[in-house]
């Protein structure tokens, strides 16, 4: 997979590379084996491996940062708390606590600037603080045992967003843009592999007990983490297509729609489609055309899309969904779909009566039981954007809808302004992924676990740091011009 994407990994990739992709794979045997080590094995095995690391890490804060990269997708299973169960002390906390050492140690002994401003990094900021006004907010209302229980989750929240900032500030080159980024498609790949592996020991059973949970814990939480990254494969694809090697890519990608198919998410079904015609568009309007023609053909005609596909969106409607009432449209859906429209009701009524702060952060499942006509089940508001207004308030709520949109506008500028066609790929990618984005978190709250988030915002990170190597780059170059006519004139 590396080959296909660089033309020589020694100048594509670190070459230290190799080294993440065997972590990722025992991380994921690791997983699939369910191996439980001694306690005392653990604590003496990892804390070298830490304290090895760290020393590394002061040298070149990348190595860190790369491991964590790694990591990060299997932390939901293999927490690294090394058995002690503390609620702080797990392996990814550790791990960001060693890139900002490495990185304050790397920037004063080469006297850099510890911190790189942009416009994305205020707002998110803001996002960030408005989150925590949130959780104070509802400690004054509902007292101290509110911020006891909503503390850890919302730590566990802004956790993500951290992880943009680390990638922008130590991040400093394409070089180390582009081995993240690989790092990145070959855990998705492995995570891919495990939930079709998942699949064929568990199907035979339940619809229910076919759908498989993966790394995320939860099926629809899995489609959606497939939906934010595996348009990266896509995006290197179509930019280096011409290259017979870039085709092997088409290999991952595949395996990310299978992974897809087996959590039988509705909604990772439609990110998919929105991700797919995002990265089309971008890339050739006339691709775009083609695509649109072949979903439509493909609507025409259900017997050509796969047949889980049929029969989980098939399910959707039914002739009667009992417990609602006639007249209703959810009175044609099958529970699930009627359960999730009577939620957004609910959210939308508790948004109005809250509309500036909310009901505070983690406390939707409390109240929307007082705003829906039916005994809900499961209590999650389904939408990410309702989620975020009805606990946080309408401003939080369009910080995070210009979160996005910036993500998208800069993304799009790296796009069209790389002069290194693996940045522009990465780019492609990333807008496919977040088009995805948007479109999961219409049909769920798919921002809240760090196992599918964290890379969304390594890849802003990533981004930006884009969008300053080429602004940089082009101000570089038209400095340099005077200096070459002058040169001639003399």
């Amino acid at each position: 997979m590396i080959r296909a994407i660089t033309p020589s990994i020694a100048s594509g990739v670190d070459r230290r590379i190799w080294w993440l992709i065997a972590a990722i794979g025992c991380f994921a045997v690791l997983v699939m084996k369910e191996i439980s080590l001694p306690s005392l094995v653990v604590m003496a095995f990892g804390g070298l491996a830490l304290l090895g690391l760290l020393m590394v890490g002061v040298q070149d804060p990348r190595v860190p940062l790369y491991v964590l990269v790694a990591y990060l997708p299997f932390s939901l299973e293999l927490v690294g708390d090394f058995g002690t169960q503390a609620t702080a002390l797990n392996l990814t906390n550790i791990l960001i606590v060693w890139v900002l050492l490495g990185h304050v140690a790397s920037c004063l002994s080469r006297n850099e600037p510890l911190m790189t401003g942009t416009s994305l990094s205020k707002v998110i900021g803001l996002f960030c603080l408005l989150g925590a006004v949130a959780l104070m907010r509802g400690t004054f209302q509902y007292g101290s045992w509110y911020l006891t229980a909503a503390l850890t989750p919302l730590k566990r929240w802004l956790t993500p967003m951290l992880l943009y900032f680390l990638a922008l500030w130590v991040v400093r080159d394409r070089r180390t843009m582009k081995t993240i980024v690989v790092i990145i498609m070959t855990a998705v790949t492995v995570a891919a592999i495990m939930a079709i592996r998942e699949y064929l020991w568990i199907s035979g059973g339940s619809f229910e007990s076919s759908r498989v949970e993966g790394i995320a814990g939860h099926s629809n939480t899995l489609g959606a983490f497939f939906n934010y990254y595996m348009f990266l494969f896509l995006g290197y694809f179509l930019v280096f297509a011409r290259r017979p090697r870039a085709w092997w890519l088409l290999v991952p990608f595949l395996l990310c729609f299978r992974g897809i198919m087996v959590t039988f998410s509705r909604g990772a079904y439609l990110a998919f489609a929105a991700g797919s015609l995002a990265s089309c568009f971008f890339h050739r309007k006339l691709l775009f055309i083609c695509a649109v023609f072949l979903g439509l053909i493909a609507l025409a005609n259900p017997i050509l899309l796969p047949a889980g596909i049929r029969y989980r969106m098939g399910m959707t409607v039914v002739e009667h969904a009992a417990g609602f009432e006639h007249g209703d449209i959810t009175e044609s859906l099958e529970t699930s779909a009627a359960t999730r429209i009577e939620i957004w009701r609910g959210a939308v009524k508790m948004i109005q009566e809250h509309p500036w702060w909310g009901v505070g952060y983690g406390a939707f499942p409390h109240f929307i039981p007082r705003y829906t006509k039916v005994s809900v089940g499961h209590l999650d508001a389904h939408n990410s954007y309702l989620l975020i207004a009805a606990e946080m308030g309408l401003p939080t709520l369009l910080t995070f809808l210009i979160v996005l949109g910036m993500a998208w506008y800069y993304t799009y500028w790296l796009f069209r302004h790389a002069t290194d066609r693996s940045m522009k790929a990465m780019a492609l990618g990333f807008l496919g992924g977040l088009t995805g984005l948007v479109v999961a978190n219409m049909f769920g709250s798919r921002m809240d676990a760090q196992v599918v988030s964290s890379y969304f915002w390594i890849l802003c990170g990533l981004m930006m740091r884009g969008v300053v190597i080429e602004k940089g780059a082009k101000l570089e170059a038209r400095s340099r011009k005077p200096e070459k006519l002058h040169a001639r004139h003399s």
